[in-house]
């Protein structure tokens, strides 16, 4: 049986062109796969803007807003002085003095840069040197202070800071009713127990250091009462109170833990 060679031809025409075709679309598919392996498929753009995704960030929790703080620290008074001039009976040996202290302070910085605390300071046995004195006198400060801070480090970590304010000093004495004299029995002298306030200011600075939400505070600072001359109380603890918390200055250096949040 002979074959019609015109049809032969037609047929191999056929495979050819269907090889091209096969190979035309095979290639760029290779290529693609090829450039494109293990890489994520790109994102089409849109109005123009670019694909690339980006990945908004979590501001830092006490860096980039304001946070409560508060310490509870323990330090020491030091070097107490007056300006009353009804100092004259003064008995205060001044400089060289020291008694215990603690205390407490709660606040609230914007950013970690300003803003405002309230502080606390107990001293249960303060360094007086009186003849009017049964035992030592407690004296407490409540202060009401503007702070500024100057963060420094990742997650502002270290604060040096100044901070200063007003509020009341107050003592709470036991003296005799009458001045000892020398060689009297103390034991058989009456005593009274009072408590006198006067308003007063501070000022200080020091240095807050944390990791995380906790850290640690340390503080030195100049508190002063305000000197009334005028004695309105004639009785004898009205002359010590007069003398002894009238213009009423010492220093205070202290140290504890903080925490903030």
């Amino acid at each position: 049986m002979k074959r019609d060679r015109g049809t032969d031809k037609m047929r191999i025409a056929d495979y050819v062109i269907a090889a091209a075709v096969v190979a035309g679309l095979s290639g760029p598919a290779a290529a693609q796969s090829t450039t494109t392996a293990g890489q994520p498929a790109p994102q089409p753009a849109t109005n123009g803007q670019s694909s690339t995704t980006t990945t908004p960030t979590t501001p830092s929790t006490y860096s980039d807003i304001g946070n409560w703080f508060a310490s509870a620290y323990l330090g020491s008074n030091f070097s107490p002085g007056g300006s009353s001039a009804f100092d004259t009976n003064l008995e205060l040996d001044t400089g060289s003095n020291t008694s215990v202290n603690f205390g407490g302070e709660v606040g609230y910085a914007f950013s970690g840069m300003f803003g405002a605390e309230f502080m606390l300071n107990y001293s249960p046995n303060f360094e007086l040197n009186d003849t009017l004195l049964q035992r030592r006198p407690r004296v407490a400060t409540y202060m009401a202070n503007g702070i500024a801070a100057v963060p420094i480090g990742g997650d502002h970590r270290f604060r040096p800071f100044v901070s200063g304010g007003i509020g009341a000093i107050t003592m709470r004495a036991t003296t005799f009713t009458s001045e000892p004299l020398l060689g009297t029995d103390v034991s058989t002298l009456d005593t009274t127990r009072n408590t006198k306030s006067r308003f007063g200011w501070d000022l200080g600075g020091g240095v807050m250091a944390f990791n995380g939400s906790w850290g640690l505070r340390g503080d030195v600072r100049y508190y002063k009462a305000t000197t009334d001359d005028n004695l309105n109380d004639g009785t004898i603890e009205g002359l010590f109170f007069q003398r002894e918390l009238s213009g009423l200055s010492f220093w205070n250096a202290n140290f504890g833990i903080a925490f903030r949040w």
